[in-house]
């Protein structure tokens, strides 16, 4: 398949990551922050009536657990022995299981937002932390130098917010810093990211500031074109409190 953007060590495709990733070289790592499956009905609101509430088309719960193998099999073909993946609660239990079933170690890292985000309709507590699968397999890389090593496996950042500086239309727009402390420490420089769920190209941009090549699949060609765009920026700024 013809890359949607080719250039300087960064390639995106447009695409069903399922029929791509079978085409796809070696990578190092594969670090991704895929839809979390939530759209659905909502729980019942004060006024007596049940809403739908809908992050993404075809993103129901059915399709948010199917991401879940789609990563594993991502590793499994591109040969990453390093996972970051950014999860739903539901989807986090489940990943768990398929990659230790599948003779990974996992453990986990948090994304405490300075700012919780609203709660669907009914649920009542704020989103105040999401987590993220981090798996690996022995020979993995683990390449921080000491000033970049983190102090633990939380992130703090703020979430973008809409009219905030850097906000690029897409929802769930990801602070930079939540893909690149990941990727400065378990991608050795010149090696190579993958993202099979890239939507803006958060990921790819974090490793071409950081001097890594990266590989980036996304469905939606709205989102491929703002990522391409991305990539002619000048250095962004990946603090976490922005």
């Amino acid at each position: 398949m013809k890359p949607y953007y080719d250039e300087a060590g960064i390639t995106i495709y447009h695409g069903d990551c399922r029929e791509i990733l079978p085409t796809l070289p070696k990578v190092d790592a594969v670090v991704t922050d895929p839809p979390y499956g939530l759209s659905g009905v909502g729980a019942k609101a004060t006024h007596g009536r049940r809403r739908r509430v809908v992050f993404f088309e075809n993103d129901d719960m059915c399709c948010g657990l199917a991401h879940v193998e789609t990563i594993r099999r991502a590793a499994e073909l591109t040969g990453a022995l390093t996972v970051y993946a950014w999860l739903g609660h539901q989807q986090f239990s489940l990943a768990t299981s398929v990659f230790e079933d599948d003779g990974w170690i996992t453990r986990f890292l948090v994304w405490a937002r300075k700012c919780p985000a609203p709660p669907p309709p009914g649920a009542g507590w704020p989103s105040g932390a999401s987590l993220c699968l981090y798996a690996y397999k022995p020979g993995r890389e683990w390449v921080p130098s000491p000033s970049d090593t983190p102090r633990s496996n939380v992130i703090e950042a703020d979430a973008y917010r809409h009219g905030q500086p850097g906000k690029n239309g897409h929802p769930t727009q990801m602070r930079e810093c939540l893909v690149a402390i990941p990727i400065g420490c378990s991608v050795p420089e010149g090696g190579t990211v993958l993202d099979p769920f890239m939507g803006s190209g958060t990921t790819l941009r974090a490793a071409k500031d950081l001097g890594r090549k990266a590989i980036g699949i996304e469905i939606e060609e709205k989102y491929c074109e703002i990522a391409a765009e991305r990539m002619g920026q000048e250095v962004l700024n990946m603090g976490g409190a922005l």
